[in-house]
C-alpha cells in the first residue's frame, strides 16, 4: 500500500443514531476455519481474499489473484483487481456473527456489514485515510447507513496480528468522522466527505472546496416523481461547454430543461438517468426552464475516461498528480500516489505523452473528483494506441471469448434430417447475396421469380443465427452484453465468435439455415400475401454492389470473365441479371411509395480509407457512394423489418421487441426554420414528409446547389433524436411505436443477426409466433433492460466508428500538408464561424484570433441574418479586400491537426485579389 498510512478500523452501521463515544474494542477476533463459515448469502458487501487468507485457507491456494464475491444489489467492484495484487499489504473484509458479537459497538440493529482493515505504514489524517480506503476497496453502503472512520492518530488504536487472530484495542475514542451515504436505486454512490474545515483554512478553501449537496432520499424521489414535483430524464452534457447540461422535455414542442452548473448537475454524467427539480421561475435561463439534479436513478456512464496525468502542485517536498480526461465532460481527478506510474515522482515529464485509463471512485468536491488509474494505454498519437483508447472511452469490450463460452459454438454444421423436416427447402431457388466487395459476414440474401399469374414471389432470407446461439448459455450472455459488432477503419470486432460467424454466413454453394420472409406482390410493389418461415437455402452467388450496379446501369452488357463471381447450382449470369432487374424495378416503386407516405432521409458523407498493408496507415481516402444497388437492398430489408414488426405485435403485444424514432426537438426545428428564412431558404417543418419536400425543392446539380444541400443535411440532423429499441406493452399508445424518419407505425430489426443482438431477440420471438418454439418466458422488465443495453452499445459502437474515422483522417491530413479543401459556411457567430468541408463532411470552426492582427473582423446581425465582414488591408502586392462570410458562402480552408487531439482546425485562405502595381517615377 502507499507510504504514509497507519492503522485504522472502519465499521459500517445500519440505522446509526449516535457514535460520539464508541465503546472499547478489546476482544480478539478469531477468523473462521473455512470460508463457508464466514460468508452469509444475506450479507451485502464484498469479500476479498488476500494472500494472508490464502495461506490460512488451503481452498484458496490455487488462486493467484484477488477473489471478489459480489452479492446482488451491490455496485460492481473495480474489475481491474490485478492492480491490487501488486501492493503488499494485509487486509480482512469480514462479515460474520462472530465479528458482531466481539465488537459490541456493532451490536443492535445494524446490518451484517463489518469491516476490519489493517496495514503497516505511516500515519495520515482521517480524511486522507478515508479517500485511500475508498480508492482501494470502493465500499458502497446500503440505505440509511453511515461510515465511521477511526484514526490511530486520534484514537490510540493498538493492533497485533497473526494469521490466526486479529487483536484490536481502542482507548479514549474522541475523533470519529461520520459520512452519510446516498444511494441510487441499486446503483450506489461512494460515501461523501463531510469534514468541516478548521477556521484557519475555511476562508482559504472556501472556493476550492465547494461540496455537492446531498441527494434526496429514495422515498422522497419516488414520491416526487409520482406527484410531478420531480422530472425523470436522460442527461446530456454540452461537449463544447461542460458546465451546461440538458434533459429533454417530454413535450417535444418545448425547450429542454437546462442545468447551468457543475454544482446543479450534482455528479451526474453523460447518459445517466436523473431526477430533476425545477428551480423557481425567476432563476430560469431567459424562458428556458432551469433545473437541478437531486438524484441519479441509474448510473449509465461508466465513470471511466482516457487522458493524461499532470503535475498539479510541486515544491521541494511534495508533488500532487491530477488526471486530465480528454473528454472535458468528465471531471479532473486527483490521483493518490499508490496509483502513480513508476518514477513519476522523479520525472513526471516522461509521461507527458502517455495515455492512461482512469476511473472516478469518489466525487465530493465540485472541482475535482478522486480517481484511480486502471491502465497504461500507451503513447498517444500512435494509431494502435489511439484505437485502443477510443474503444476504452466508449466502453466497448473487445476481449476474446473465454474457452467456456466457445464450448457453445457448434462444431458440426451439417444440416440434419430433423432440421429439414420443419423447414421450407429453398435450395433449388435462385437466391444470392449482394454486399460490399470485401464483406465476410453475409447476413441476408434475396430472391425473385415471376409467377404464372404475372405477380412476383420475392424473398428475403436471413441467417438463422438463433438456431446456433442457444438462449441462456454463457456464450449468449456475453453476446447479449456486446450487443453489436464494432466497425473501425482498420478492424472489425465481431459480436459473435469468428467460427460462429462463418457457420452462419450465407456463403455461396453451401447449405445454410435461414429465416425467410416471402411476399407475393405485383410489379408495383403491392403486397398480396406474406409468408414467414424457417428455411434452408444454398446461395448461388456472392455478388458485390458493383456487380448489381453494372446490371442496373447496363442490363444488356455481358460481364467479363475475370469480373464474374463464381455461380453455383447450375444457374447462369443471365439468371442473376433477370432477378436483379426485377428486384430493381419493384424497389423503385416501393421507394416512391415510401417517400410519398412521408419518409425522410438525411444524407451525411461516410469516409472510407485505403490503408498501407504493412503499416496500416491511411494512404488514400474517398467518400462512400450509395448507388441504386444499395437502395435496392435497402428497400427489401426495410420491408422485411416492417413485416416482422407487424407479426410480433399481432402475436406478442406485451413483449414485442421494436424500434421507434421520436419526432425531432420542435423548438430546434423552429429556430432552424427562422435561420433559414433569413437566408431565403424556406423549410416546411410540419412533418417528416414536408421536410423531405423542402430538401427536394433546394436540390440542384450545380456546385453551389450541392454545397447548400451539404449545409441543410448537416443542420437538419441536429434536432433529430436517436432511434431506439424498446419493449412494447399491451395497451400501449400506438403513437409511441411510430418511426418518424421512416414514417411508419411499426418497425424492428430482423435482417442482421450476425452483427446485432437485437435481431437475434426478434428471431426468437418470431420463431415462437410461428410455433417453432414455445413462447419465451421473459419478464417484460428483462426485455426492457436488453433494449436499453442494445441502445447503449449501438450508440457507443457508432461513436467509436466515427472517432476511428476522425483519427485516421487527422493522421492523413497531418502527413499530407498542406491540405487545402473547399468548404461551405454553416453557422456564423460573433467571434467564429463554422464550415463543412464539402468533400468529406468534416465540421471545422474558424476563430477570429486565427487571423493576422492587421485584419479587421466585424460581426453584424439584423433580423436573424448574421454575417462577418473580414477586411484585409492593402499590401504592396494586393489591394484592400473585404470578405463577407454568411451561411452558404463557399470558402477555401487549409486544414491541419489540432495539437494533441484528433480534431482538425482550419485557416481561411484569402481569395486571390487584384494585384497592385507600384511604379516609381
Amino acid at each position: 500500500m502507499s507510504q504514509g498510512i497507519e492503522n485504522r478500523v472502519i465499521f459500517n452501521f445500519g440505522s446509526l443514531k449516535t457514535c460520539s463515544s464508541p465503546k472499547r474494542l478489546n476482544k480478539k477476533v478469531q477468523l473462521p476455519d473455512k470460508p463457508s463459515n464466514m460468508l452469509d448469502t444475506t450479507t451485502q458487501g464484498s469479500f476479498v481474499v488476500t494472500n494472508k487468507l490464502k495461506k490460512k485457507w488451503n481452498t484458496f491456494n490455487s488462486r493467484k489473484t484477488f477473489t471478489v464475491y459480489k452479492p446482488k444489489n451491490q455496485v460492481e467492484v473495480d474489475e481491474t483487481v490485478d492492480n491490487y495484487t501488486e501492493i503488499d499489504y494485509d487486509a480482512y473484509l469480514i462479515f460474520t456473527e462472530k465479528l458482531f458479537s466481539n465488537f459490541k459497538i456493532m451490536a443492535g440493529n445494524c446490518h451484517k456489514n463489518g469491516i476490519a482493515y489493517r496495514v503497516k505504514n505511516k500515519r495520515k489524517k482521517a480524511k486522507e485515510l478515508h479517500n485511500i480506503f475508498v480508492v482501494k476497496k470502493q465500499i458502497f453502503c446500503d440505505e440509511n447507513e453511515s461510515e465511521v472512520v477511526v484514526s490511530k492518530r486520534n484514537t490510540n488504536i493498538q493492533e497485533e496480528s497473526t494469521p490466526h487472530q486479529n487483536k484490536l484495542t481502542k482507548e479514549n475514542g474522541t475523533s470519529v468522522a461520520i459520512r452519510q451515504k446516498e444511494t441510487v436505486n441499486n446503483s450506489r454512490l461512494p460515501l461523501q466527505s463531510s469534514e468541516i474545515p478548521t477556521k484557519k483554512k475555511k476562508d482559504k478553501n472556501n472556493k476550492k472546496n465547494v461540496m455537492f449537496p446531498n441527494y434526496w432520499s429514495p422515498n422522497e424521489v419516488e414520491k416526487g416523481l409520482q406527484n410531478g414535483e420531480l422530472i425523470k430524464g436522460i442527461l446530456r452534457i454540452n461537449p463544447k461547454n461542460y458546465k451546461e447540461a440538458y434533459v429533454s422535455n417530454k413535450d417535444r414542442s418545448k425547450q429542454d430543461y437546462v442545468i447551468e452548473s457543475l454544482l446543479d448537475r450534482n455528479r451526474a454524467l453523460e447518459g445517466d438517468v436523473v431526477a430533476l427539480k425545477l428551480k423557481s421561475e425567476d432563476e430560469w435561463k431567459e424562458k428556458q426552464q432551469t433545473a437541478v439534479v437531486v438524484y441519479i436513478l441509474e448510473m449509465v456512464h461508466p465513470r471511466k475516461a482516457v487522458g493524461y496525468i499532470r503535475v498539479q502542485h510541486k515544491n521541494k517536498n511534495k508533488i500532487q498528480a491530477l488526471f486530465c480526461p480528454r473528454d472535458n465532460r468528465i471531471p479532473r481527478m486527483e490521483i493518490d500516489p499508490i496509483y502513480w506510474p513508476p518514477l513519476f515522482t522523479k520525472d513526471p515529464s516522461r509521461y507527458e505523452e502517455t495515455l492512461f485509463l482512469a476511473k472516478i471512485i469518489l466525487w465530493v468536491n465540485v472541482n475535482f473528483a478522486v480517481g484511480v488509474i486502471l491502465k497504461n494505454v500507451g503513447t498517444s498519437f500512435n494509431l494502435v494506441v489511439e484505437t485502443t483508447a477510443l474503444l476504452l472511452e466508449n466502453e466497448l469490450d473487445v476481449s476474446p471469448f473465454p474457452p467456456e463460452a466457445l464450448q457453445h459454438v457448434p462444431k458440426q454444421t451439417d444440416i440434419s434430417e430433423e432440421d429439414l423436416s420443419y423447414r421450407k427447402d429453398l435450395r433449388n431457388e435462385c437466391i444470392f447475396t449482394i454486399d460490399p466487395l470485401t464483406a465476410r459476414d453475409l447476413d441476408d440474401a434475396v430472391s425473385c421469380k415471376e409467377l404464372e399469374n404475372g405477380n412476383y414471389l420475392v424473398g428475403v432470407h436471413i441467417s438463422d443465427v438463433a438456431h446456433y446461439l442457444k438462449e441462456a448459455t454463457i456464450l449468449d450472455t456475453i453476446v447479449s452484453q456486446k450487443a453489436t459488432s464494432i466497425y473501425l477503419v482498420d478492424n472489425v470486432f465481431h459480436m459473435l465468435p469468428t467460427e460462429m460467424c462463418m457457420h452462419c454466413s450465407l456463403l455461396p454453394g453451401k447449405d445454410k439455415l435461414s429465416f425467410s420472409v416471402l411476399w407475393e406482390m405485383t410489379s408495383e410493389g403491392e403486397i398480396l400475401k406474406t409468408e414467414y418461415t424457417r428455411s434452408v437455402i444454398n446461395s448461388c452467388a456472392q455478388l458485390a454492389y458493383e456487380h448489381a450496379q453494372k446490371i442496373i446501369e447496363n442490363p444488356d452488357d455481358e460481364i467479363s470473365d475475370d469480373g464474374t463471381p463464381k455461380i453455383h447450382n447450375g444457374f447462369e449470369w443471365n439468371d442473376l441479371k433477370k432477378v436483379v432487374t426485377a428486384l430493381y424495378e419493384i424497389s423503385l416503386n416501393l421507394r416512391r411509395k415510401r417517400f410519398e407516405n412521408g419518409a425522410l432521409q438525411i444524407n451525411q458523407p461516410k469516409m472510407v480509407f485505403r490503408l498501407d498493408p504493412t503499416s496500416m496507415v491511411p494512404t488514400e481516402w474517398f467518400v462512400y457512394e450509395n448507388k441504386e444497388a444499395h437502395r435496392l437492398i435497402e428497400e427489401f430489408m426495410l420491408l422485411a423489418n416492417i413485416s416482422v414488426a407487424k407479426k410480433l405485435v399481432q402475436n406478442y403485444p406485451d413483449i414485442a421487441f421494436l424500434r421507434c424514432h421520436d419526432p425531432p426537438t420542435r423548438h430546434m426545428l423552429e429556430d432552424l426554420q427562422k435561420t433559414m428564412k433569413a437566408v431565403d431558404v424556406h423549410l416546411d417543418i410540419s412533418s417528416s414528409g414536408d421536410i423531405q419536400s423542402s430538401l427536394r425543392a433546394h436540390t440542384s446539380n450545380d456546385y453551389a446547389g450541392m454545397a447548400k444541400m451539404v449545409v441543410l443535411n448537416h443542420l437538419l440532423a441536429k434536432p433529430m433524436t436517436r432511434a431506439r429499441y424498446f419493449c412494447s406493452e399491451d395497451g400501449q399508445d400506438p403513437a409511441e411505436f411510430y418511426h418518424y424518419a421512416l414514417s411508419i407505425p411499426l418497425y424492428t430489426h430482423f435482417t442482421s443477426p450476425i452483427r446485432r443482438y437485437a435481431d437475434i431477440i426478434v428471431h426468437r420471438l418470431l420463431a415462437a409466433t410461428l410455433g417453432y418454439t414455445e413462447k419465451p418466458q421473459w419478464e417484460r422488465e428483462s426485455v426492457v433492460k436488453l433494449a436499453a443495453n442494445c441502445n447503449k452499445q449501438k450508440y457507443n459502437a457508432k461513436r467509436a466508428g466515427e472517432a476511428s474515422c476522425d483519427l485516421f483522417f487527422a493522421h492523413y491530413v497531418e502527413t499530407h500538408q498542406p491540405f487545402i479543401q473547399d468548404a461551405v459556411v454553416c453557422d456564423v457567430k460573433d467571434r467564429s464561424f463554422d464550415v463543412i468541408v464539402i468533400a468529406t463532411g468534416t465540421n471545422v470552426r474558424i476563430y477570429e484570433d486565427s487571423f493576422d492582427e492587421k485584419v479587421t473582423w466585424t460581426f453584424t446581425e439584423e433580423h436573424s441574418k448574421k454575417q462577418i465582414s473580414i477586411r484585409y488591408p492593402e499590401t504592396q502586392e494586393e489591394e484592400e479586400f473585404t470578405y463577407v462570410i454568411k451561411i452558404f458562402t463557399i470558402v477555401k480552408v487549409a486544414l491541419k491537426r489540432k495539437p494533441k487531439t484528433h480534431k482538425l482546425e482550419g485557416t481561411l485562405l484569402k481569395p486571390i485579389n487584384k494585384i497592385v502595381v507600384h511604379r516609381s517615377y
